[in-house]
């Protein structure tokens, strides 16, 4: 579940067409920059909203993370438009019974 505030704004270090690392799965993928400030209690498999859209992160960093991009989400929102620099919203999921 997510709230709808938005915690940090992060940037796009990379967008994927063709992901065929391990993180990637052969599919699309973003890579996220400057989301430190939501990233300490970060796990993988965790939900992090980007712009609005509930995605899974599959690797992370202190500072950087990296999400999948299923074919129904680039179909339904601009994600796959994104470009390297551009700046996006970014909210953790909140805990569950929270």
């Amino acid at each position: 579940m997510f709230t709808g505030i938005v915690e940090c704004m992060g940037k796009v270090v990379e967008f994927a067409p063709l992901d065929t690392t391990e993180s990637g799965g052969s599919g699309a993928s973003l890579t996220i920059s400057g989301a430190k400030e939501i990233l300490g209690d970060c796990h993988l498999g965790d939900s992090i909203a980007i712009n609005g859209t509930c995605l899974t992160v599959t690797e992370f960093s202190e500072d950087s993370f990296k999400v999948g991009l299923a074919p129904e989400t680039l179909n339904r929102t601009n994600l796959g438009q994104l470009q390297s620099g551009s700046m996006v919203n970014l909210e953790r999921a909140l805990a569950a019974g929270h």
